[in-house]
Formats: C-alpha cells, structure tokens, sequence
C-alpha cells in the first residue's frame, strides 16, 4: 500500500494497522492485520474476500501481499498443506480454549461435548470474547475501579446516559448532508450529496464546484456539463455519459465510471484515485494531471499508485 491520504490503513492504540472486511456486500471490522492473517489461516476468510482501509476503497485480499500469511503461500505442495493444517491447529482458539471434563460430570454430558459443533463465531465475537478474557485474567489491583461492584456500574451507566442524551440533543447533521437539496436545480455549487438521480438529464448544466458525494447518478446524461472543481467522491457513475464534459480539477477519488461514455471530456488536475474505469474508455479523455493511482482500468489492471495523467 502507499503512503497516499486515504490509502494508508489507520492504526488501532497499540500500533496495528486496522482493515475493513467485505464479502457479499456485508462490511466488517476494522480488524487488525494480524487478525486477518489468522482468519485466513482458520478459513474464516478467503483470498477471494475483499479488504480496504476504509469502508468505501476495496481490493481483493490475494491482491494484498502483506495480509497473506506465509502458511497460504505453499498449500499446493503436500509439504505447504501440512505446514497450513499445523497452523490452523496452532491458531485456533476453541481448541486451546476446551476444557478436560473432570471426573464428576455426568455422561450425558460428556456425550454432548463430543457429537457437538460449535457454528463459526463472528471476528466481532472473537475480539469482544479475547477482550473479556484478557480483562478476567488481570490481576485485581490492575482492575480499574469502575468495573468492581454494582454500584459502581450504576453510576456509570447512569453517567452514559446522560452523556448520550446530550450529546443525541446536542447533535449536527452529518457534513455530507448539511444543506443537501435533492430538489434544487443545476446550479453552481448546489448540493447533491447523497442524492438519488439516476438517469438525470444535465446536458450542458453548469455544475462548477457543486458538491455530490456519493450522489446516484448511473445512466444520467452530462454530456457538455461543467463540473470543474465539483466534488464526486464515490459517486455512482455508472453507464453515464461525460462526452464533452468538464472536471477540471474535479475529485472523483473512489467514484464508478464503469461502462462511462467519457470521449471528450476533460479530466485535467482530477483526482482520479480508486475510480473504476471498467468497461469505460478514458484513453479518449483528457487526463492531463490528473491523479489515477490505484484506478482500476479498463483492462481490469490497477494503475501504480503514484500514477499520474497515465495509468503506465
């Protein structure tokens, strides 16, 4: 991964970079990257599962080298799975968690611990179950205080409360939506953010640095528009057609371009980071300056990430 704004995972309070898990539109996470490696090794993950450093920038994991732990790397080799099935032996937690029964417990019992399976348990439920061991296990001087008697945990709840609902009063609007006006018309600097508008007509509408983050725009017709310096940041683009458009200097960093029409249109000092050009023809616009790391391009290849007006 580069050293980009927004592509460098976050990092949790003990210095672990944290990832966000995908797999059938259901997101995860943020998990550490060593816990990755462990859900890959346990199966719980699978090469063809998605991760990213936020929840809007993904990659097939087998395209994250530094997330791939050794042990996967040989599986195809007798000696690489005996090395894989060793791990998960090492790795999982439910075999060094069960217990011996002791002499006293009845057999009906011990029936029941061998013929059952416990279900996969959630990365979710892993951490919150490790969190709680680690927690019971210190010793009771290094327990803070808050956590010993009911009474304490009284006044802390009742102290959450009241914080909540302060702060639930006390509340703004999210930014992407603060003066949103899906029903305004084209204008310069309108606010679009969020805004469903499939198949929309602005041919030749003077957008400049109107602001539609996330916007739904598949389909719409811009051909001719002026978008310089607008804000497109993950928008939907899908099957619109740009041709003759301008972006000058607009920021489209995560936005789908798939199967755009694009002839034409000027993408000069863009930020084009992360935008899926699939099924698109961007070699017909102008990119000059434009920012493409990390785009996934026609071609279905990813563009270096210090790319630059080329995806080469």
């Amino acid at each position: 991964m580069s050293d980009e704004p927004g592509e460098t995972p976050e990092r949790d309070s003990e210095g672990y970079e944290l990832w966000y898990t995908r797999r059938d539109g259901e997101v995860h996470g943020p998990f550490p990257a060593h816990l990755i490696r462990r859900y890959l090794i346990l199966g719980r993950l699978t090469p063809d599962d998605e991760v990213g450093p936020t929840p809007h920038l993904w990659y097939p994991l087998r395209e994250v080298p530094e997330l791939i732990p050794e042990e996967l790397l040989h599986a195809d080799t007798p000696e690489g799975l005996e090395r894989l099935q060793q791990a998960r032996l090492r790795e999982d937690e439910r075999l060094r968690e069960r217990r011996a029964p002791d002499e006293d417990t009845p057999p009906e019992l011990l029936e029941r611990r061998e013929g059952e399976r416990r279900r996969p348990e959630s990365p979710e439920t892993l951490t919150h179950r490790r969190q709680w061991v680690e927690l019971l296990t210190l010793p009771a001087q290094q327990i803070p205080a808050i956590l010993r008697g009911p009474r304490r945990w009284a006044t802390l709840g009742a102290t959450l409360a009241v914080a909540i609902l302060l702060l639930w009063l006390l509340r703004e609007p999210p930014p992407e939506t603060t003066g949103r006006d899906c029903s305004a018309p084209p204008a310069p600097e309108v606010n679009w953010n969020r805004c469903e508008m499939p198949v929309a007509d602005l041919r030749e509408a003077d957008l400049t640095r109107a602001s539609l983050r996330e916007a739904r725009l598949g389909g719409a017709r811009l051909q001719g528009a002026r978008l310089d310096g607008a804000l497109l940041e993950f928008a939907d683009l899908t099957h619109a057609s740009l041709a003759d458009a301008r972006l000058t200097d607009a920021r489209l960093r995560g936005a789908t371009l798939r199967g755009a029409e694009l002839a034409g249109a000027d993408f000069s000092g863009a930020d084009l980071r992360h935008v899926d050009f699939r099924e698109a023809n961007p070699q017909d616009a102008e990119l000059n300056g434009a920012r493409l790391g990390r785009a996934l391009w026609p071609d279905g290849s990813r563009c270096p990430a210090e790319a630059l007006s080329t995806c080469e």
